[in-house]
């Protein structure tokens, strides 16, 4: 007794960047699971704050490269990601950070990442299909770093309720760019 599963995939070819998207669904996945800790952490001390910052960040940035590695301009991946993974490694490696110290560089980071992910991916959204949920990552990011600036007095509490709900939403974020086709809807047969 035998089955023939495969009839009715035979016509299916492989998405060309099927590698990059679950690539891509993966490290979103983790930064969904690293803004979820901060969220239900929030008593943490600075340190451990700050090392899942880090985390968070140096794991963002490699996305960035990942996402940007097959494009023709590399460059903006490569610059968004090294934005990233240097304010991750010095909101992890900065010993004894102040809570002003780590909402300071988180902040920072956060905007110029923000900021420029809405530039590339309006300069190119001809290219990528999903533009417009960069788009609002970024605006996301830019808005977080501006409140982890102005609002450096903020406990453990409100700063990781802050950034773990942003790097939650950039988690989900890229999972939906990951996964969701612009235009593709399932139909049922």
């Amino acid at each position: 007794m035998t089955a023939n599963v495969s009839g009715m995939y035979a016509g299916a070819t492989p998405s060309r960047h099927t590698g990059t998207r679950v690539l891509v669904g993966l490290l979103g996945a983790a930064t969904l699971v690293v803004g979820v800790v901060l969220l239900f952490n929030p008593v943490a001390a600075a340190h451990t704050l700050a090392l899942l910052i880090g985390l968070g960040f140096v794991v963002g940035g490699m996305l960035e490269i990942a996402i940007g590695w097959d494009s023709p301009r590399r460059w903006g991946a490569f610059l968004l990601g090294a934005i990233l993974m240097i304010g991750g490694v010095l909101a992890a490696v900065w010993p004894g950070p102040t809570l002003y110290t780590v909402a300071l560089i988180t902040g920072l980071s956060l905007i110029a990442h923000g900021g420029v992910r809405v530039g590339v991916a309006l300069m190119e959204r001809r290219e990528i299909p999903s533009w417009g949920w960069l788009v609002l990552a970024g605006a996301v990011n830019v808005v977080a770093g501006v409140i982890a600036i102005a609002w450096p007095q903020a406990t453990v509490f409100v700063l990781s309720l802050i950034l773990g709900a942003q790097i939650a939403v950039f988690g989900l974020l890229l999972l939906a760019a990951a996964f969701v086709q612009p235009g593709s809807r399932a139909t049922a047969t």
